[in-house]
């Protein structure tokens, strides 16, 4: 049996958690940033198909992720997503940079 098929059946029997808040995702997970990376909240993100400024409401809305490594897979994501190749979108406003930084340890 190959490693992928280990890993599938692993996944079968055993439910993966969800979270509430990309915070709690980056606090429970092990998750690979490279250096100088960061995981940010779509909703924050330039790549984020949405217009700004962003209140915190549209975190459960869902909008194409633009960003051009990742654009070739055509991401639908939701407000709440985030990844490591996210950049900051400085008109995001305030309640989206507040719904970000929620629960973030500094």
């Amino acid at each position: 049996m190959g490693r992928n098929t280990h890993l599938s059946n692993a996944r079968k029997s055993k439910l993966m958690p969800t979270y509430s808040h990309l915070q709690e995702v980056k606090k429970a997970e092990t998750l690979l940033v490279a250096e100088g990376e960061k995981i940010g909240v779509c909703l924050t993100c330039s790549y984020w198909e949405v217009e700004t400024p962003r209140p915190e409401s549209l975190t459960a809305k869902l909008a194409l992720c633009i960003q051009p490594q990742l654009e070739p897979y055509a991401l639908i994501v939701s407000g709440s997503s985030g990844c490591n190749k996210w950049k900051m979108n400085d008109g995001a406003g305030d309640e989206a940079k507040a719904y970000a930084e929620k629960g973030e340890e500094k």
